[in-house]
């Protein structure tokens, strides 16, 4: 027995070697093979588990899962009965599209259940209820994705409904029957109901225990892609942070248990490309260290590579971080057209439209805009149709609670009708007390006109508590009703908004490439009408995200990203922005005098309200001069931009009404009486204001306030 235990030692001593090493390629038969010599000459069965748990991690996936099936009973035969769940768990990752094998390997955790008292105490109780709600969670994802849409559907009102009537009492079934919802609107395509029902999911699972890894993994995984594909970046990259947090978990978990090998390079890969793919949130210094950890997952893992040859995302995505377009475009040209990317077709082409265009390109645009405008329209109406389904699972919901909220009328109603017989009987027993008390006490008339007196008000009071008590629960619901058509006039802004934008930035594109195509006899009349095109698409589009704004500041949804942001490079970048719509006659200046700082602060933002403030001097001053610059009054800590211009200024009794939504002094001009609005309002989000200077007579002049730190 020494002699093979010293044998394990030297063969777990080698797979040691090879991890620290980082040998991804090594000879997985040859190590396979010696572990199988060392298995059949042990009769320990922990030696036994210790060897099957390394040829599970090592062998091809098919092979190390027949392995894994009996390692089940070798744990239970070793008394090692958090090792048997953990088994359960990895081949129900395994055999997550075989729905029979989930259910067996269900059965087996049910065999705790049925031991005496000293099994049932031997283990993990919570370990237990993790492993069922993980094979669970499993079977959740198998039957959404293997149902037709009047079963999902079925299944979701149900599911709704139970969760709204009967919710379950155990954390654990909360989690299964929240998770079979968030699954079910997935396959459905209701994507912002479902933004809601994952962060609903999340609060559950940060109730668990701090053992319960592999669930909190299983919940970052699939919420990190739910969350990427319906565009909520954010929380996506956050999830995916969560899962990095439990694969370090898992790692020291499995050193500690001798299986050195258990390799997570290949999912790491896939979360530091999937982070790339967000560069435009990341700073510098994030796309290097993603980029750098997601080429050391190829050079090191066989997974990674083999995947990263057929879709190169991480060098893509770097080189489109640094506007490397060159080389952007050379590895989108190498994988755009195989087969097993086309889930990534859409992202690509828009991509490499961007660096043709970028390029001068003109015949790679052409052909990259044709392919995106076609598949563009597909996604369209994909967007359209899970719009409507996703209305339609909004519907039904609706239906359902206003089934539930009838019913709870009905019982009120009927509850206030036996009260009132109560009531009814309690006066007429008064009422028969007080004439026996007349006939049998006739001496004691003070008393009873005083007992009388009291029961009188006493009834009056209770009256005037049911009254009370109606209104109370009137006012309830009007709040409520309200609440939701309010969300439902936000939810609608959003959606609309972005589903106009797609379109537009499409019909600018044409009219670009239709210009560029043209002769050169008729370039000229072409560059007018495009110009007029682009013009009036500008309009909408800031008309659009003006009432977009309007609805994400409503619904306290503006994020602000402050970082370092040199405010001379910004400022000219806002003067480039706005010089297009500046009249002939009018300069367009910045104020040199402004001192060279950073300030930090939301770069888009402060962007976004001096091109208001810009937009709308350009719009009043037909001669003159308009002047953009900064001062820092360090006594308050503030920075202070100016935008003034020599147009027709502003009334005195105008000079607050035009921070007022929609309020235009002037009808004719375009735009829809926001932007002041707006600029006001994001200003005081950062924590400043803008006003206009009364002082200054010579046109009109904005002031935006800032603070400094």
């Amino acid at each position: 027995m020494k002699l093979h235990r010293y044998a394990i030692i030297a063969v777990l001593a080698m797979l040691q070697y090879f991890t620290v090493m980082g040998a991804s390629r090594f000879d997985s038969k040859a190590l396979s093979d010696s572990l199988f010599r060392c298995l059949e000459k042990t009769d320990n069965p922990a030696d036994s588990l210790v060897i099957m748990g390394n040829l599970f991690d090592i062998m091809p996936r098919d092979s190390g899962t027949i392995v894994g099936v009996e390692m089940f009973d070798v744990a239970n035969r070793a008394g090692n009965t958090s090792a048997a769940l953990e088994v359960l768990r990895n081949l129900a990752n395994r055999y997550a599209r075989n729905d029979s094998m989930l259910v067996e390997l269900y059965n087996r955790t049910l065999r705790y259940s049925k031991l005496g008292n000293d099994g049932v105490q031997s283990i993990n109780k919570e370990e237990l209820n993790e492993t069922r709600t993980f094979i669970r969670l499993a079977r959740n994802i198998y039957q959404a994705r293997h149902t037709d849409d009047k079963q999902r559907k079925d299944l979701l009102l149900d599911f709704m409904q139970t969760t709204a009537l009967n919710p379950p009492a155990n954390l654990y079934d909360r989690i299964v029957l929240q998770h079979a919802i968030c699954v079910l609107l997935s396959q459905l395509g209701a994507s912002d109901l479902l933004s809601s029902k994952l962060d609903e999911l999340g609060e559950l699972i940060d109730q668990l225990p701090p053992s319960a890894i592999s669930l909190r993994n299983s919940y970052t995984v699939h919420a990190a892609l739910l969350y990427s594909e319906n565009g909520k970046y954010e929380k996506s990259m956050k999830a995916d942070k969560k899962t990095l947090e439990g694969i370090e978990q898992l790692e020291k978990h499995y050193k500690e248990t001798n299986r050195p090998y258990r390799n997570f390079d290949a999912n790491r890969y896939v979360i530091y490309t999937r982070f790339l793919s967000n560069f435009p949130l990341l700073a510098p210094h994030e796309v290097e260290k993603y980029y750098k950890l997601a080429m050391e997952m190829v050079k090191r893992d066989f997974t990674s590579s083999e995947t990263n040859n057929a879709y190169p995302g991480p060098q893509i995505y770097y080189n489109l971080a640094y506007k490397n377009y060159d080389k952007a475009l050379e590895y989108i040209k190498g994988c755009i057209n195989q087969p097993h990317n086309k889930p990534h077709l859409r992202r690509l082409l828009r991509y490499e439209i961007e660096c043709a265009e970028a390029l001068g390109d003109k015949e790679t645009l052409l052909e990259a805009s044709r392919q995106y405008n076609k598949l563009l329209e597909k996604y369209i109406a994909e967007r359209l149709d899970e719009k409507y389904r996703e209305l339609q699972v909004i519907s039904f919901t609706s239906d359902m609670t206003n089934n539930y909220n009838r019913l709870q009328i009905e019982k009120q109603q009927s509850e206030a009708r036996a009260l009132r017989w109560i009531v009814i009987v309690a006066i007429i027993a008064t009422v028969v007390l007080l004439v026996s008390v007349v006939i049998l006490l006739r001496l004691n008339r003070r008393n009873r006109t005083l007992l009388k007196t009291l029961d009188g008000s006493n009834q009056s009071l209770r009256e005037e508590s049911q009254n009370l008590e109606e209104s109370r629960r009137d006012l309830l619901k009007a709040r409520d009703m309200a609440q939701k058509a309010n969300n439902m006039k936000t939810d609608f802004i959003k959606n609309m908004s972005y589903e106009v934008n797609a379109p537009l930035k499409a019909i600018n594109e044409y009219c670009k490439l239709i210009v560029d195509c043209s002769d050169a006899s008729n370039r000229k009349y072409l560059e007018r009408f495009s110009s007029l095109v682009e013009l009036n698409s500008e309009l909408l589009t800031t008309i659009i995200n003006d009432v977009l704004h309007i609805s994400e500041i409503d619904s306290d949804t503006v994020p602000v990203h402050n970082k370092s942001t040199d405010l001379r490079t910004l400022c000219t970048m806002v003067l480039d922005g706005v010089r297009h719509r500046i009249a002939p006659n009018v300069s367009l200046q910045f104020d040199t005098a402004s001192p060279a700082i950073s300030l930090f602060t939301d770069p888009q933002r402060v962007h976004q309200i001096l091109l208001n403030l810009l937009t709308n001097a350009a719009k009043f001053t037909n001669r003159g001069s308009i002047t953009l610059g900064y001062t820092v009054d360090e006594n308050s800590g503030k920075v202070i931009f100016s935008v003034t211009d020599t147009g027709i200024g502003i009334k005195a009794d105008k000079q607050e009404a035009i921070f007022d939504r929609f309020v235009k002094l002037d009808k004719e001009t375009q735009g829809a009486g926001l932007g002041l609005t707006i600029s006001r309002m994001l200003a005081r989000i950062m924590g400043g204001d803008v006003r206009l200077d009364t002082t200054y007579t010579k046109g009109a002049r904005f002031i935006l306030i800032l603070p400094k730190k």
